[in-house]
């Protein structure tokens, strides 16, 4: 099959930075004519029928929640809960992501790891490939006040994901995208890489 291409995983909660980070790491790629195919948590769970969500819109609960995509309160706040739906969803997304990266395309990600079992799927379905984990940080306080300048999302879901997306995982460094501007993250994605 070739040489696996790259593989870029930027992981982190909800209004981090992942996604502008990831799309300007690709088009400036592109411009020096460099190709990297950009996939993400959101183009599959954008896909999600409404019937199997409930993420507290006004909308209210889909008929099929339970089976699909949550959001469920305990002891430690609000919290996303996957059915069996969506768990083979994201069992499918990452099987993308690896086929991607095994055909020989180079594949950035921008991922949020919700639990242990999408961490544990993660890493069993890229077991031969050689990954590179890369944590985007920003304070609870920033990810908030970002998180109510948008209205494509759930309010609080960046205070679930802030405290649970970065447990359990090893990176090859991190960035805090709320300490650097866009252009110095950039700048720091691309001089932490290794050739």
């Amino acid at each position: 099959m070739g040489v696996p291409g790259r593989l870029i995983i930027l992981n982190g909660a909800s209004s981090s930075g992942r996604t502008p980070l990831a799309s300007t790491f690709r088009d400036e790629r592109a411009a020096a004519g460099e190709f990297w195919l950009l996939l993400g948590i959101d183009d599959f769970l954008a896909k999600v029928p409404a019937e199997w969500l409930d993420l507290g819109l006004a909308t209210g609960p889909g008929a099929h929640a339970e089976d699909g995509l949550r959001f469920a309160t305990s002891s430690t706040g609000r919290e996303l809960k996957i059915g069996a739906s969506c768990r083979r969803l994201l069992h499918a997304y990452h099987h993308a992501v690896a086929a991607a990266a095994r055909s020989g395309l180079n594949v950035i990600v921008d991922d949020v790891v919700i639990d242990d079992g999408v961490l544990g799927d993660w890493l069993e379905v890229l077991d031969e490939l050689e990954p590179t984990w890369v944590a985007v940080r920003c304070s609870p306080e920033i990810t908030a006040e970002r998180e109510l300048r948008r209205s494509d999302r759930p309010v609080g879901m960046t205070g679930t994901q802030t405290n649970s997306v970065h447990r359990s995982l090893r990176y090859a460094f991190e960035i805090d995208s709320g300490e650097l501007t866009p252009i110095e993250a950039l700048d720091e994605l691309r001089g932490r890489l290794t050739p």
